[in-house]
């Protein structure tokens, strides 16, 4: 459905043989292709998404979803397909509902608590009061007592 209204679409276009639009067919069908590998897992090692592993079923998989679009399906039904045969684990990326919007929520809030307690340290670590120990220990007195005992050491030596 969706390569005949684009078949309609180029061959409407003046100056366009046939052979440019079965190219641009053929060339819309390859993005697809590469758009739904970027979205699927490997199922041999479940580390790495489609696009980037070449196993023996990673290599029969791209061959079936090419088929499956030349057929004419669209890549919701084509990633639906898989999805019934191996669970959601197949998606590179967890669907954005129920549990799994935990992940999208989570992760840009820890950040912003994180940039949060960094830009609250580094003003209180400026102003002065992180530093309550050194200027105790660096006050007159104790300079006193220190300078005292070096001097003392240092009589010693001469």
């Amino acid at each position: 459905s969706f390569v005949m209204l684009l078949l309609v679409l180029l061959l409407k276009l003046p100056g366009l043989s046939l052979a440019q639009v079965n190219e641009r067919v053929l060339d819309s069908k390859e993005l697809l292709a590469r758009e739904v590998e970027e979205q699927l897992i490997a199922p041999c090692c479940w580390r790495h998404p489609l696009n980037q592993h070449y196993s023996g079923t990673a290599e029969q998989m791209k061959e079936t979803l090419r088929k499956m679009i030349t057929d004419g399906q669209t890549q919701e039904e084509i990633i639906n397909h898989y999805k019934s045969i191996y669970g959601e684990r197949i998606l590179s990326s967890p669907p954005n509902s129920g549990f799994n919007r935990m992940a999208y929520l989570f992760t840009p809030l820890m950040l912003l608590i994180g940039a949060g307690i960094i830009l609250i340290t580094l003003r209180r670590w400026r102003s002065g009061r992180l530093n309550f120990r050194y200027t105790e220990i660096s006050g007159n007195t104790s300079n006193v007592i220190h300078q005292g005992r070096i001097d003392a050491e240092l009589k010693e030596y001469d």
